[in-house]
């Protein structure tokens, strides 16, 4: 039987040869299964998913069977809220993702609108860039009442992280960066949902506080550059991939 990775690596040379139904078949395939694969499921959200929705450009029925997955996980997820053998915040973040790809933020902040209130709870980080980009920062602001709170403990898992990597290697670099990545992706949600609510002083307030709270010079050079020209932390990233690659 095929693995996860032959499949993919067999729809990817589909697609690129234009045998868009041969390719549509596998990547409906591989999110199925890699759902049930510890080992491929990382790849889920991310290659397998991001594969489909660029077919999906160049193939409206990609597109349709797109659609027509995340309608159907939609609805099960409001018909089984209640179901203990139901992940249902891992399935509020597949059709989250699905509409990421689709550019249907509209979606996710409607399907999120319906959630009982306790899983709306779990979901909430998952639909927060989505209501942000709807303008629903009443709701927003409902579930992260201190957005302040929320970025120190992003903080806190950088300092965390930052303690146990080398950044004298190119590993330890790449590393640090992603990490930095992932923390200014915070903090710039936080930043939305300050100012999004009229919070003019709360936000200047917490983009100062993302500094100081970083206790890793290197780390703090980092979201500071960030700060001072958005886009530096995927630059560097991908010169430090690019650079690697020709080594």
């Amino acid at each position: 039987m095929d693995t996860v990775q032959e499949v993919l690596e067999r729809a990817w040379k589909a697609h690129s040869e234009g045998a868009f139904d041969n390719a549509l078949a596998d990547y409906i395939w591989l999110f199925d299964a890699s759902a049930a694969d510890a080992d491929s499921a990382p790849l889920r959200l991310s290659y397998i998913l991001s594969a489909w929705a660029k077919l999906a450009e160049e193939h409206l029925p990609a597109r349709h069977a797109l659609v027509e997955l995340r309608d159907r996980d939609s609805q099960r997820l409001l018909a089984q809220t209640g179901d203990a053998n139901v992940d249902a915040a891992a399935l509020f973040n597949d059709i989250r993702a699905i509409n990421d790809k689709l550019g249907d933020l509209q979606n996710t902040w409607h399907l999120f609108q319906q959630l009982p209130e306790a899983l709306a709870a779990q979901c909430a980080r998952s639909a927060l860039p989505s209501l942000i980009v709807c303008g629903d920062y009443a709701l927003a602001r409902r579930h992260f009442p201190h957005p302040e709170q929320h970025l120190a403990q992003a903080a806190a898992l950088l300092n965390e992280r930052r303690a146990g990597l080398n950044v004298l290697t190119t590993d330890g670099i790449s590393a640090l960066l992603a990490e930095v990545y992932n923390y200014v992706t915070e903090l710039a949600l936080v930043l939305d949902l300050l100012a999004g609510c009229g919070d003019t002083a709360a936000a200047e307030a917490a983009r100062a506080q993302a500094v100081t709270l970083v206790q890793s010079p290197e780390a703090r050079a980092c979201v500071q550059a960030e700060l001072d020209a958005p886009g530096t932390t995927l630059d560097a990233m991908i010169e430090l991939e690019n650079s690697s690659a020709t080594e």
